[in-house]
């Protein structure tokens, strides 16, 4: 069997991106999972913003708006006639070309409030292009992905079961715990179908998964307090259940809005065999506590699934040669769909410097960025979820503090803002210019041009997008001998135009100019560029430096 540059172990929505990203750079990459099929139980309902907009960069926004349309179909039917539904009335009129940002999901079962959202709100226009594919399932995405993946090549070998990897070097072979993956060694991937090697390894096979802990990666993090179940039933009479987040003294539990889609959460005992299946008895015995609704069951549509708010993260992203991402990296309550959202911005942010390092054309240090700016975002997510876990709790002291949080503290102007941007993932930005102020190191967001197409339809390959905005065209000049890894953008200033920019794959903001757009002239924020009328050669110096200065500084 031939060696991958890469493989990736896991074809979760985290593993199937990575594995494109690869592609898209020339990487030869391999994707090995256990399940012979795409799981079709139910976990995450929707993509956050952030998400849709990785999807936007990739050309995949088209077929997420297709899944949306087909999701509020059914989410209207199960609303009924007559019956109002703010999320189907505001996402229909995203995917009618109203371009708004989408106020969809909750904070602790507290859901937010589209009358409380300024959409004149800078931060959230910048961010609305997506709109109208942000109800993606994680199985229809899964899907998407995977025809994303077929497209570009890429080999998913399924009902794989990956069981370990060691180290094979001029030393000979060696478990991974005990080898300095660096240098020439391969690694040696074990498997139910024999052994396979690669240059590198990913591992993005969930929380559970064999690599983690074969290589001696600590998981450190908190206890679960609760444990929860998501189906979609047959229930022989649902009415007496509460359409949306519901409260009890012993948990919190939604109906809907999917039909027959029910999450419910326990505080309290967990069970003894956490990996045995979920049976329509335990369902409905946690239901009807948690409810205090005496339910029916007849019957379960696919598998329901068992999770906690267990949260822990791998002390380390890296060993040598083998990388962790997605829930192999970190783990925590699944509220507000955060989990996904995060494994994808792990893949995007992976992608472009894993397959540079590939190459051998990484600047030293690439890689090591990989942790460094991913590590903190997933920390930040792990006390979001803890957050609202605290603030679920059934005891009066808790529900007069939901009180205050969601009927005091959420109706301040601005406060609905800020908690709905934080939980689309846009507020998410790297220093990579040592703490330089303005966009860089923030996510680009939807940038229009004055040809009428977008920043995104330029990002379809992968590549870096400089949009160049000098009046003279400088910086076209400058970059030509590096369009192999820079898409150009010819996009002349007007006196109002935005800077110039130079983003990068994962859409983050590497370099802006600051120098007045009709003039050219002033000081360049976040590179080595400064003074007045640059040359192709400084400004070509300034570009290199936009990405190589914020990866020597770490």
């Amino acid at each position: 069997m031939r060696r991958s540059d890469v493989i990736v172990v896991g074809a979760g929505p985290t593993g199937l991106f990575l594995a494109g990203e690869l592609a898209l750079q020339g990487v030869r990459v391999m994707v090995l999972e256990r399940l012979q099929e795409p799981d079709p139980t139910i976990k995450a309902g929707s993509i956050n913003v952030a998400s849709a907009e990785i999807l936007d960069r990739r050309g995949l926004l088209p077929a997420a708006e297709d899944v949306q349309r087909r999701l509020l179909a059914s989410v209207g039917a199960f609303a009924g006639r007559g019956r109002k539904n703010a999320l189907v009335d505001q996402l229909d009129r995203g995917a009618r070309g109203a371009r708004r940002f989408p106020v969809a999901g909750h904070f602790a079962g507290m859901l937010f409030r589209d009358e409380l959202v300024d959409q004149g709100d800078p931060v959230l226009a910048a961010h609305t292009a997506a709109s109208g594919g942000v109800l993606v399932p994680q199985y229809d995405l899964e899907l998407l992905l995977g025809e994303h993946c077929a497209r570009l090549g890429v080999e998913v070998r399924r009902g794989v079961e990956v069981r370990g990897v060691r180290v094979r070097d001029a030393g000979g072979t060696r478990p991974a715990a005990e080898a300095d993956l660096t240098g020439d060694a391969d690694v040696v991937v074990e498997t139910s179908a024999g052994e396979m090697t690669a240059g590198w390894v990913v591992a993005a096979d969930g929380g559970r998964g064999a690599i983690r802990g074969q290589l001696g990666i600590g998981f450190t993090g908190t206890d679960p307090q609760l444990v929860g179940y998501q189906a979609v039933a047959d229930f022989d009479d649902p009415g007496a259940l509460s359409r949306g987040w519901t409260w009890t003294p012993r948990g919190i539990y939604a109906y809907g809005p999917i039909p027959g889609r029910v999450l419910v959460a326990r505080f309290g005992p967990r069970p003894q065999d956490r990996d045995a299946p979920v049976t329509l008895d335990e369902l409905q015995e946690v239901i009807r506590e948690v409810t205090g609704v005496d339910v029916t069951l007849k019957g379960l549509r696919g598998r329901a699934t068992r999770w906690s708010d267990n949260a822990r993260q791998a002390e380390s992203y890296r060993r040598g040669r083998v990388l962790l991402a997605g829930d192999a990296a970190h783990v925590h309550a699944p509220f507000s769909g955060q989990g996904l959202n995060l494994g994808l911005g792990d893949a995007v942010n992976l992608g472009w410097k894993l397959a540079a390092t590939v190459r051998g054309d990484a600047p030293a240090g690439l890689l090591d960025t990989y942790e460094s700016e991913r590590h903190p975002i997933a920390a930040w997510v792990l006390d979001w979820t803890r957050a609202q876990v605290a603030l679920m709790r059934g005891d009066e002291h808790t529900a007069r503090l939901r009180e205050v949080v969601g009927g005091e503290l959420f109706t301040v102007p601005g406060a609905m803002n800020r908690v709905v941007a934080l939980t689309s993932g846009i507020t998410q930005r790297y220093d990579v210019a040592d703490g330089a102020a303005g966009p860089v190191g923030a996510i680009a967001g939807d940038v229009a041009l004055s040809s009428g197409d977008r920043l995104a339809d330029h990002a379809h390959d992968g590549r870096f997008v400089l949009v160049d905005r000098s009046p003279d065209g400088r910086f076209g000049r400058a970059v030509r001998p590096m369009e192999h890894r820079i898409a150009y953008v010819a996009d002349p200033a007007s006196a109002t135009s935005p800077p110039s920019l130079l983003v990068r794959p994962d859409g983050v903001i590497a370099w802006a100019d600051s120098r007045d757009s009709a003039t050219s002239e002033g000081a360049t924020s976040g590179t080595a560029m400064s003074g007045t009328a640059m040359s192709d050669d400084g400004v070509l110096k300034g570009l290199d430096a936009a990405i190589q200065r914020w990866v020597d500084s770490r």
